[in-house]
């Protein structure tokens, strides 16, 4: 059935019909419905195959270990220790990944891939009971070409967390439709809250919009918030790791809020830089409360219509808002925060430019819009199906490859053992290097001499803790270099490689062996 545009979204009754290519196909709700279907197939399967043949990094590589602790009571226990920064619900949701007949790339990787699906599939679904099938085709493609796509392939919990607050957003909307509504809304709410302890604070977001629900209609709907309130048990249950994690990483945890990430993070998100991001912000926010203001005069009646009612405007501004009351509520408890933890934002970064596009542009001028954004969805095919025939494109191939040479150059001086300069470096050798190498590599960790020279001792400390659930050889400073006055090192100069400094500055001699782009092979003498 045609889905006709409301008059409320266009500049003038008189206007003339501009003619707009692909309008009558826009303006069918099947078309485009079908149209999503093939854009969530090609994005299920591009991500499976990237998730395949990319290889883990550091922070995928301790979901990786962690996960597989057994029996199930091991993996709290390295959690209260401060193994990873994850909460225990999204531990156990990889534990259940692992059992799937996958490689463990996929299926590690697989719930964040379909939390980015569920993303995909709920902004459609939310912007299209409000406005048209075509706003919800926008919000789609908008949230594929975000960088927020890169985080389906990666076995952390963010993805996950954003589609579970999207399904979630989706479910509140249609509250009062269906008596299960509010149960699931309970259950969806809590299973992202159990994906990342700073999900608890995107709650509010849900708050403010059903605060002004409850102001514009005059009535409480005592089940949703009995539904947030249940969404908060499993941050209170898993409270305490989360205290024993801030007081084991907190006082040198590597990144610290400052009020400058507020703008870098909408940069990450949005891939424009600072003056634009301001810009954006500033114009964003005087449109949203104008129409805030408008919505608030709408009656109880009117907010099942076609309109933009206010809860779901505050609502998407709330969530927009999420970063800057991250840095705030980190910088107050001392916690740490990098743009990652502020996924949540790109819900409403996404909803509130269709919202915004559809109440200031004429019908015709919104087509053209979602026209554009099908010509870049159209390229951005393209490069994945250049990206996927291309036989060179892996990641996982190239750091197998790297340390296969590293391990034949270092076959040249046996019995002694490969330090790896950076803990970021060292969990990758030891699940990507030759089996004859792994078993020679060591992390040397000194968390003083880390905060001195790199500023923090987040590796450092975070590499003793996982040694002591994972097979992995992690040995202190001094008792290594009085023990060893020969061995040799990988450096890749990165932020945490603080040895290869320390043992210049100490004047011990390092003589090259091998080198690449990624990195150099000493021998050092001491």
């Amino acid at each position: 059935m045609a889905t006709v545009p409301p008059e409320s979204c266009l500049h003038c009754e008189n206007e003339p019909e501009d003619r707009v290519p692909f309008a009558p196909l826009l303006e069918s709700d099947r078309a485009v419905g079908t149209l999503v279907g093939l854009v969530l197939a090609w994005q299920f399967v591009d991500s499976l195959l990237t998730a395949s043949r990319k290889a883990f990094w550091y922070d995928e590589l301790i979901t990786l270990h962690v996960s597989a602790l057994q029996p199930s009571s091991r993996v709290l226990q390295a959690l209260r220790a401060g193994a990873d920064s994850m909460p225990p619900g999204y531990e156990l949701i990889e534990r259940v990944a692992r059992v799937l007949p996958l490689d463990v790339h996929a299926a590690l990787r697989l719930p964040s891939i379909l939390g980015y699906l569920f993303s995909l599939l709920a902004v459609y679904l939310f912007a299209k009971k409000r406005l048209a099938a075509s706003a919800g085709l926008a919000a789609v493609i908008l949230l594929v070409l975000s960088p927020f796509r890169n985080y389906a392939v990666e076995a952390r919990s963010y993805a996950l967390e954003v589609g579970l607050f999207a399904v979630s957003a989706v479910v509140w909307q249609r509250v009062g439709t269906r008596r299960l509504m509010v149960p699931l809304l309970g259950i969806l709410l809590a299973m992202a809250v159990s994906c990342h302890y700073y999900a608890a604070v995107a709650l509010l977001s849900f708050g403010l919009g059903e605060l002004t629900w409850t102001l514009a209609s005059r009535r409480i709907r005592w089940g949703v918030w009995a539904a947030f309130v249940f969404a908060t048990a499993p941050f209170f249950a898993a409270l305490p790791i989360l205290l024993r994690l801030k007081d084991i990483v907190g006082r040198n945890f590597w990144a610290k809020p400052s009020v400058d990430l507020t703008i870098s993070t909408y940069s990450e998100y949005l891939g424009f830089d600072g003056a634009w991001i301001v810009a954006m912000l500033v114009f964003g926010g005087f449109v949203f409360s104008s129409m805030v203001f408008r919505a608030s005069r709408t009656t109880a009646e009117d907010l099942s219509s076609r309109t933009l009612p206010a809860p779901e405007l505050v609502f998407l501004a709330g969530l927009v808002l999420y970063p800057p009351l991250l840095i705030l509520i980190t910088s107050i408890l001392h916690g740490g925060y990098t743009a990652r933890y502020g996924w949540p934002a790109i819900l409403g970064l996404v909803l509130g430019l269709v919202y915004l596009g559809w109440a200031l542009w004429s019908w015709a001028n919104f087509t053209r819009f979602v026209v554009a954004l099908l010509i870049a969805l159209c390229l951005q095919f393209g490069v994945d199906m250049a990206s996927a025939v291309d036989p060179s494109n892996s990641s996982l191939a190239e750091v197998r490859e790297r340390w296969m040479r590293l391990a034949h150059v270092a076959d040249g001086h046996p019995d002694i053992p490969v330090v790896v300069g950076d803990a970021l470096d060292y969990l990758p050798s030891t699940q990507y290097a030759p089996l004859g190498l792994r078993g020679r590599l060591v992390e040397v960790v000194d968390p003083d001499l880390e905060v001195r020279v790199c500023g923090s001792d987040s590796t450092d400390r975070g590499g003793a803790i996982l040694a002591g659930f994972a097979p992995l050889r992690v040995e202190n400073r001094a008792p290594f270099l009085a023990a060893h006055r020969e061995f040799m090192l990988y450096s890749s100069r990165g932020p945490f490689d603080w040895i290869t400094r320390y043992l210049i500055e100490k004047g011990s001699h390092l003589s090259l062996l091998w080198q690449d782009r990624s990195g150099s092979l000493y021998l050092c003498e001491r």
